[in-house]
């Protein structure tokens, strides 16, 4: 018993300790520490403000159209643009048309026979006669003092017409207002009815 040594038992059970970390460390490295995931950076915009004032249902409407229908070439732009005035001008033309004061006076003039429609051919033919009687100079001022003689009798008709037209105008409609009537009386007396527009609705003679 008496060669029991408790010191040597210690040292030995520490050598054999250090032996094994020894092993265990060459065999085994130790892993990397997980380094922590870098932290994403979160921007929040607010939405700006109104970039301007709210459009109004036709202006949306033409926003619309606008993207059903492409936009037009220039040339096609300018054409689009005639064809839009020519409507609306005809529709401006027609409405004034169908005023009644017009209609009333279109039928008081295709009612009758007028000098001034015969105008027009009659200035044909005396120039014609006019450039034939160049050699003949006291025949052609005859020739020409015809046209005036047809003009001045032209206008007597006119006034007398617009006379009687306006009498019947204050007894059909009264109050009705006359602007441009009487301009309108002479360009459609001095058509050739054929080529009158509107076309005549009566006949010559038939009561208005």
């Amino acid at each position: 018993m008496g060669l029991f040594r408790a010191y040597e038992r210690t040292e030995k059970t520490d050598r054999q300790r250090t032996s094994t970390v020894r092993r265990v460390s060459r065999t085994a490295s130790p892993e990397p520490a997980a380094q922590p995931a870098a932290t994403e950076k979160i921007t929040v915009t607010r939405g700006g403000g109104k970039a301007g004032p709210t459009p109004t249902r036709k202006e949306a409407e033409a926003a619309r159209m606008q993207r059903l229908h492409p936009s037009l070439s220039p040339k096609e732009q300018r054409k689009a643009d005639r064809e839009a005035r020519f409507r609306s001008q005809q529709e401006a033309w027609d409405r004034i048309e169908r005023s009644p004061e017009r209609a009333l006076l279109r039928d008081f003039v295709d009612t009758r026979w007028t000098i001034a429609e015969f105008m027009m051919p009659a200035m044909i033919l005396i120039m014609a006669l006019i450039v034939v009687t160049m050699n003949n100079v006291q025949l052609s001022f005859y020739v020409s003092m015809s046209l005036w003689g047809i003009f001045i009798l032209a206008v007597i008709n006119v006034a007398i017409m617009w006379r009687s037209y306006k009498r019947l105008l204050d007894e059909r409609i009264p109050g009705a207002n006359r602007k441009g009537l009487l301009m309108y009386m002479i360009n459609r007396s001095m058509m050739i009815r054929r080529f009158r527009r509107p076309s005549p609705r009566i006949k010559r003679g038939d009561p208005i």
